[in-house]
């Protein structure tokens, strides 16, 4: 066996061990509102049209699987791919540290993958509230582990790659699998790792909010072949991410303070739906809304490190590129006072237009220099004779400036009410809140469904031979 193929090992070994009372109260929080935080941007994304066609194409009104915001149910596979691309959709979704190193990486966003395939496995095998949080924690420190121990090449996206594999740990724990079982999960995962392209979020293209949903599915899917006698390659993650992805992977790293520090405790919230390392802009900018008078901006200069400065397209022409686009994101908080996710799909406001005209965002090599202990930003905004100029070092939402459960839930509520309806979104919040003491996931699970859907109406029925589907 080689050193890798060991440092999986013991990996499968921890997760098939884990359970919820050996997991601090820090982490079992910290997981509770990124599950309830994942829950809500899944709704939110359900509305998108290309969500609801997909979902209409993909599913059925039968199935163990809940299709979230819909009145369609799926095989536990199609439902991992369709939530997890809603999930991804408004970029509203929690991410994980950087890697380590320079230059500063994207953030690898282990929920999406993570959730989506966990919610549907658990729905699958009627798994209890407790089941599943305790294969979320394991399945995204996993998927952590796997991603700080590495470093994609620049050119690729996280989504898609060391995700899937916290999926897969997640899923294979809920089927019951032994630690060899969990292994093969994972490096059957490791196998199935795509390979995506980073330019499609600059270019505001929306085949990158599939990523995700793929890497869920891909979560799924290992498992599944698994148990149908797939073996794996013997040391996948050796390949896939010591050389292939990656061109280097540490195992000590891997494995570092396994037990003991908990990966969920060092994630993040995004207060703003658009890639998070432009969010200490924005916030600077909210903190100038009042400082000049948006109708007389001449100029706004936006000096921020490396990463974000390549955030500089000024006309975005697409939900997504907006996202991806400081000079909107800036413009939209210093003309509309906002930058939620209405704000990024109306493109057509031609005060916004104006502002983001004349952003101009550069890179600051002595901000650069500061990263990744700061990640900071600098705007000064010219109105005539009038100048305004914030700094942020770091943005909110992060370890060291959280969101706690109020803001969550609100967040989550903003999302919920408008797919589910506010009596059903309450519910949910309160029942995700306390999710050990949920006994049968299916019925959480349910409420997910939009109103009109059939499966709503299963909700409170006792789980008959019909509801019991387990395929």
């Amino acid at each position: 066996m080689t050193r890798t193929d060991s440092s999986l090992a013991t990996l499968a070994e921890w997760v098939g061990s884990v359970d919820l009372e050996s997991i601090p109260a820090e982490a079992l929080t910290a997981a509770r509102l990124v599950v309830l935080d994942t829950i809500g941007v899944a709704l939110g994304g359900s509305e998108a049209e290309e969500v609801q066609r997909l979902a209409g194409d993909l599913g059925s009104g039968t199935g163990p699987a809940t299709i979230i915001g819909t009145d369609r149910r799926a095989p536990a596979a199609v439902a991992a791919l369709v939530n997890g691309t809603s999930s991804t959709w408004l970029d509203f979704d929690s991410g994980h540290v950087h890697p380590p190193g320079t230059p500063l990486l994207p953030a690898g966003h282990m929920p999406v993958h993570v959730l989506p395939a966990a919610l549907a496995t658990a729905e699958r095998v009627g798994s209890s509230g407790r089941d599943l949080l305790a294969a979320f924690v394991t399945g995204y420190d996993v998927a952590a582990r796997v991603g700080v121990s590495s470093r994609l090449r620049i050119d690729i996206h996280p989504h898609g790659t060391y995700p899937s594999v916290g999926a897969a740990a997640a899923v294979a724990r809920l089927r019951g699998l032994d630690p060899d079982g969990i292994a093969a999960a994972m490096a059957i995962a490791l196998g199935l790792t795509i390979v995506p392209s980073f330019e499609n979020g600059y270019q505001g293209k929306s085949v990158r909010n599939a990523y995700a949903g793929h890497g869920a599915r891909i979560g799924v899917l290992a498992t599944d072949l698994v148990l149908a006698g797939v073996v794996p390659e013997r040391d996948p993650i050796g390949t896939v991410f010591g050389s292939i992805v990656s061109p280097t992977h540490d195992p000590e790293l891997l494995l570092e303070d396994l037990g003991t520090r908990w990966e969920c405790t060092r994630g993040y919230l995004k207060p703003f739906p658009s890639v998070r390392y432009g969010h200490p802009a924005i916030e600077a900018a909210e903190s100038l809304r009042d400082a000049v008078d948006a109708g007389r901006i001449d100029r706004v200069l936006v000096e921020t490190y490396d990463l974000p400065a390549t955030l500089d397209e000024r006309r975005p022409t697409s939900e997504l590129g907006a996202k991806f686009s400081l000079p909107w994101a800036v413009a939209s908080m210093l003309v509309r006072g906002r930058a939620g996710p209405d704000e990024f799909r109306t493109l057509d406001d031609e005060a916004v237009r104006a502002v983001a005209a004349v952003v101009d965002v550069v890179e600051d090599p002595a901000m650069t220099a500061r990263t990744p202990g700061d990640r900071p930003a600098r705007v000064t905004v010219v109105a005539g004779d009038e100048e305004a100029t914030d700094e942020v070092d770091r943005s909110a939402g992060g370890p060291d400036a959280p969101m706690g459960p109020d803001a969550v839930t609100t967040k989550f509520r903003s999302l919920a009410d408008r797919v589910i309806g506010a009596e059903a979104a309450g519910t949910v919040a309160e029942q995700v809140l306390g999710l050990e003491s949920v006994d049968d996931v299916r019925r959480l699970a349910r409420l997910l469904a939009s109103p009109e859907s059939g499966a709503r109406g299963l909700q409170g029925r006792d789980l008959g031979d019909g509801d019991d589907v387990v395929g």
